[in-house]
């Protein structure tokens, strides 16, 4: 299946690691012109050095809105957006203090809405647009344990997804959003060397899968690529599990 991105322009939050950077690859191998937003500079120049005159790179907090409006003031045309920041937060009810559950849900959930917000009067101003946000399995899907605030952050991407699809569907504007199981990402290989064992973390991770593995995030960016691409023209308000059967 060939796809056709040649001239788009495609924001990507949380682009320099994960699945965000391979969806940037991904994408600009397919023609795009990548708005590569993220809090981590370092990792950020290395992507700006790979994909060269294919990345606009855009040091941002997407947690701070007015650093969201001063820094991408001059983006004037944008095609599609992809919704990739988060950050993994652990633990149950009873050990999540009210800073980490305003932090993840913050870096989560109000940074989709402070975004998509941004982006929304370019969409309908062209009357045109594709949004992917990036969920998880861990949400509505499936109760994980220990991923009390995570859970609750994911499961709130989808409804705003929802919300979204059903409000500007009529105004050329698609909203679908992808949940993936493990992903082979620099986040969870930290959790995995960070565990009492490792090398039974490893193998507790690729269980949760029924295929028996993690998965890499280029798997993931092809998802992002069809529901980017004219080729899902008649999908919005879809929710993608993409996680290996964890989710059965």
């Amino acid at each position: 299946m060939k796809y056709s991105f040649n001239k788009k322009i495609i924001a990507i939050t949380g682009a320099a690691n994960g699945i965000g950077r391979a969806a940037a690859i991904t994408l600009a191998g397919e023609g795009a012109t990548i708005i590569a937003i993220d809090k981590e500079k370092s990792s950020l120049d290395k992507l700006k050095f790979k994909l060269k005159k294919k990345c606009i790179s855009k040091n941002i907090n997407c947690t701070d809105l007015d650093s969201i409006k001063s820094n991408l003031k001059d983006i004037k045309i944008i095609d599609g957006l992809v919704n990739c920041a988060g950050i993994v937060s652990q633990g149950n009810i009873m050990n999540c203090s009210k800073e980490e559950w305003q932090h993840t849900l913050n870096t989560n959930l109000t940074s989709v809405f402070y975004i998509t917000q941004f982006f929304m009067n370019n969409f309908l101003k062209r009357k045109k647009g594709s949004i992917v946000n990036v969920s998880s399995v861990a949400s509505s899907i499936k109760g994980v344990k220990k991923r009390f605030a995570y859970s609750a952050s994911k499961a709130g991407i989808i409804g705003l997804t929802k919300s979204i699809a059903v409000d500007y569907a009529k105004q050329g504007v698609r909203c679908n959003v992808i949940c993936p199981g493990t992903v082979d990402t620099p986040t969870w290989r930290k959790r995995v060397l960070s565990a009492n064992n490792p090398s039974q973390a490893k193998k507790d991770f690729n269980s949760r899968q029924i295929i028996g593995r993690v998965a890499k995030p280029e798997e993931i960016s092809d998802l992002i690529l069809f529901l980017l691409s004219d080729r899902s023209s008649f999908v919005t308000g879809s929710v993608y599990n993409i996680d290996g059967g964890m989710s059965l």
